[in-house]
Parts: C-alpha cells; structure tokens; sequence
C-alpha cells in the first residue's frame, strides 16, 4: 500500500490503474494486479490518518510505503532524486521509526515537520540533525501507524525543491482539507514578479521528482514502469 499526500505525486505511476470511490477526502486507486494499493488524501498528520485508515476498509495491508515529495537538506538532495530513508523523525514528539530494510540503497533520516518546511527553515534543520537527509510532512505519521499494526514500513521520496531553491511561504495555501490553494498561489505569485524564477523552475522539478518516484517504485514494486 502507498500513501502519497498529493495526486500529483504518484500520477504517471496510476493512469492505467483503477480509480476507487473518494470517501471523506481520500482517493485511492488499485493496481490491475489487485495487489497493491495508492491512496491520497492531502497534506499533513490527520489527512495521512484518514488515507491509512480508508486503505484498512478497502484492502489487506501487508506492508506500507510512505511516498511523495520533500525538501531535501543537503547538497545531495537535489531536486528530482530518489531517495529512500533508513529512518523518520517525528519533529514534534522527537520519535523515531525505524524503516524496513530492503535490497536498495537508503539515505538517511527524514524528518516530518508540522508546516511546509520553508528555505530558512531547512536550512535551521540540516544544521541541528546533521545525519538528515529531507523533510515532509506524513511520514512519521504513516511510519507511527505501521507500527501499531506491526507492518513493514518504507519510505521512498523525491525531492521537489533542493535547500538551495527559494520559494514563496507556502503554508498560507495549504487548506484545512490538506489541499493546495493553486488558484490563490498563482494569483499571489503573479503579483510578485521576483518569485516567478523560482515558481517556474519548481513546477518543472515537481514533475521531474514524480516522474522519478514513480519509475523507482514501479521497479522496486516489481510492477510496469510509467510510459
């Protein structure tokens, strides 16, 4: 099972699977295989909540992925590379998970924080957790209920902007549902002309980190790769 927070994550990996019913905010999706599962039901700790336990009603969870983008921490994680974490930080409790290992490599710590984690704000985090790697806003959350069910857990990320890229403050249009205010960003951005650089250049890495995510898991999940 994967659980993305945005449907543009996991896009190219999902067009040939089967949309299921959105109940109370989660989307999900189901491979023809039958097997495996994505869900999404947008940004932050309660939405990935309701994404894990929508995929409890539908299927038989045998392992879990926490998958989607982040911000990547060091010099290492540019945008558009995969990268997969040996463990996640909860920055708020200060708990740590454990992921499950497998037969690709992994990078590191993640770190969930509570808001979308701005350039100044990454760079405050690189320093204080030096063995980090990225930051999100799911993970441990994901990770947290996996191991109250006692499943395997693995997180694989891709990163849409580096630390060195420096965006608008995106929080003020992320909604209460976990969605994004695209509508009111670009108005926003459209006034500010020093941000249009840095927007554009964004949108091209988003799509280059799912297109990555996606060929990556395809592989590690043994499934047909996008096309």
């Amino acid at each position: 099972m994967l659980i993305a927070a945005m449907p543009g994550e996991l896009s190219p990996l999902m067009r040939s699977w089967a949309a299921l019913a959105t109940v109370d905010g989660v989307a999900g999706y189901q491979h023809p295989s039958n097997t495996i599962f994505a869900f999404h039901a947008g940004m932050g700790a309660t939405h990935a909540t309701r994404a894990f336990a929508r995929a409890q009603q539908v299927c038989e969870v045998r392992a879990v992925y926490s998958v989607g983008w982040v911000g990547g921490l060091v010099e290492v994680a540019r945008a558009g590379n995969v990268l997969r974490a040996d463990a996640v930080r909860d920055l708020a409790t200060g708990e740590v998970f454990r992921c499950t290992p497998s037969e690709w490599a992994s990078h590191g710590t993640l770190l969930t924080a509570r808001r979308v984690a701005a350039r100044e704000h990454k760079v405050e985090l690189a320093e204080r957790y030096p063995d980090a790697r990225m930051v999100d806003m799911e993970a441990a959350t994901v990770a947290r209920l996996a191991a109250a069910y006692g499943l395997p857990f693995r997180c694989v990320k891709a990163v849409s902007d580096a630390l060195i890229d420096n965006l608008p403050d995106l929080n003020p249009f992320v909604r209460d549902d976990g969605t994004f205010a695209q509508a009111s960003f670009a108005l926003h951005v459209a006034l500010r002309p020093r941000h249009w650089a840095d927007v554009a250049r964004f949108g091209k890495q988003a799509k280059l980190a799912a297109a990555n995510l996606c060929d990556s898991l395809a592989g590690e999940l043994g499934i047909e790769k996008p096309r």
